[in-house]
């Protein structure tokens, strides 16, 4: 499945400055990520960027639902610090959301009821196992494991620096299901980048991605 749902926060205070935020796509493949610049006197940033789809209705019978996305990172991360604090981190992962339907289709002998028109024949509809009725709520949301591609902080005196160009990561989740509740998927990238007084933090990843696998089991 090729997402088709873009989504991003961002939140600044104080010095800091970020930069390509906004989730883009060519073709199959999609990136997630974005740029974060924190520096003197103090500045904070966090990004949030997920491309997103929806997996539809658990069919009857199953019980898990398994997703993978398969792509390269792009990465560059630094943290500077001399008689100040600084922090810079980033994680992909992916997000399912759980829908409930606010209404089960009622019937009988597990069909619903077409109910006709006065002096028409009744009839009796069958829909198909996938079919949604009605209006749905969130009932819950899972978070995979994190596959944090920078992790840094330094204080007083120090200085940290990591790049890394198209490594391997392969975010998922295993969890389980309902049978006839709806599934959001999304793919999804958390950054922040942190300066106190005398100190500098960059947050720099991409994550491109091609088609995500699921599927219900």
């Amino acid at each position: 499945m090729v997402p088709t749902i873009p989504v991003f926060s961002f939140t600044s205070d104080g010095s800091a400055s970020g930069q390509r935020l906004t989730p883009i796509q060519q073709g199959i493949t999609s990136r997630i990520g974005g740029s974060l610049f924190a520096y003197p006197p103090g500045g904070m940033e966090t990004a949030v960027t997920a491309w997103g789809f929806s997996a539809g209705a658990a069919p009857p019978g199953t019980s898990m639902l398994t997703v993978v996305a398969r792509g390269f990172t792009f990465v560059r991360g630094y943290c500077y610090s001399l008689g100040g604090h600084a922090e810079a981190w980033a994680a992909i992962h992916v997000k399912v959301e759980e829908f409930e339907p606010t209404a089960r289709p009622v019937g009988h002998s597990g069909r619903l009821v077409d109910r006709p028109d006065p002096g028409t024949e009744h009839a009796e509809i069958a829909p198909l196992p996938t079919t949604m009725l009605g209006t749905f709520r969130l009932i819950r949301t899972v978070r995979g494991p994190n596959v944090i591609i920078i992790n840094q902080e330094t204080s007083v005196v120090g200085v940290q620096y990591f790049e890394s160009d198209a490594e391997l990561d392969a975010p998922g989740l295993f969890t389980p299901i309902t049978p006839g509740n709806f599934y959001r998927v999304w793919i999804e990238s958390g950054q922040w980048a942190i300066a106190q007084l005398n100190g500098d933090a960059v947050s720099n990843i991409a994550f491109d991605f091609g088609p995500v696998f699921f599927g219900f089991t």
